[in-house]
């Protein structure tokens, strides 16, 4: 039996998956999830081979949840049900997996299996199964400009994955191939740019003010000219950062 979860934010296109499932012998359901971190945590814990995935959900959207397996090594075939518009979706024509989109029909339903269950068997797909296929990359990365600003951050810890919430976050820095998030006096880290990370930052409550520090802006409490355009920020919890010259007009307009 191949262990299927679902995962939709939507109960009717949760029921519609099951229903079209449960009329397919060899085929189990090993859970139903209703939003992002839910997702995560069923797929560390069942193990799905086929992970039905709709990209947008609350907490955590379908790319972060696919960074997630990344993390935890999971290497489910992934199909996406989406609501984009057809148009959309012609990029991800040449990846491994499929995508459904809403509404469709039994027909449709079938192909997607079917490519998921050839994946699964392909010598191909055995062979690339823990890394996600670029194009399939390439497309969700078409989507983050669409979907709202995350609400949390998954973190990979020593011996689990947890989450920290972006209104929690004071104030992030790189550090080599990750960024390091400061929340609540500890310092979290997340395998990521910091051009990427700061593109899943609100602009309205984060501001760039050098090319490898962030701070969020209600954490500042005194912003002090240090010459040629530069800035010291001295932040509610006492941390002292300096502004770049290049990142110095945003701030400029924040003591206007």
């Amino acid at each position: 039996m191949r262990r299927v979860l679902i995962a939709d934010d939507e109960p009717l296109a949760r029921e519609r998956v099951r229903m079209m499932l449960e009329r397919r012998p060899g085929y189990a359901i090993v859970a139903e999830c209703g939003d992002g971190p839910a997702t995560v945590e069923a797929i560390i814990a069942h193990e799905p081979e086929i992970v039905f995935l709709d990209i947008r959900m609350p907490g955590l959207d379908g790319f972060e949840v696919l960074a997630a397996l990344d993390a935890a090594r999971v290497p489910p075939a992934v199909v996406f049900v989406t609501a984009f518009e057809a148009h959309a979706l012609q990029a991800f024509e040449v990846s491994a997996v499929d995508y459904l989109l809403k509404p469709f029909d039994a027909a449709r339903f079938d192909q997607a299996l079917g490519r998921a269950a050839a994946r699964l068997t392909s010598a191909t797909g055995a062979a690339t199964g823990n890394a996600l296929d670029p194009a399939l990359r390439a497309f969700l990365e078409t989507l983050r400009s669409e979907r709202e600003y995350p609400e949390r951050f998954l973190v990979r810890g020593p011996t689990h994955l947890y989450f920290v919430r972006a209104q929690d976050v004071e104030w992030v820095d790189a550090q080599g191939n990750y960024v390091r998030l400061h929340a609540g006096g500890r310092a979290h880290f997340v395998r990521d740019t910091m051009k990427s990370f700061t593109a899943k930052l609100h602009p309205d409550r984060f501001i760039r003010v050098h090319r490898s520090i962030i701070v969020h802006i209600d954490h500042i409490q005194r912003l002090e000219p240090h010459g040629h355009g530069e800035y010291v920020i001295t932040l509610r919890d006492g941390t002292r950062v300096t502004s770049s010259r290049a990142h110095g007009e945003r701030l400029r307009a924040l003591l206007e």
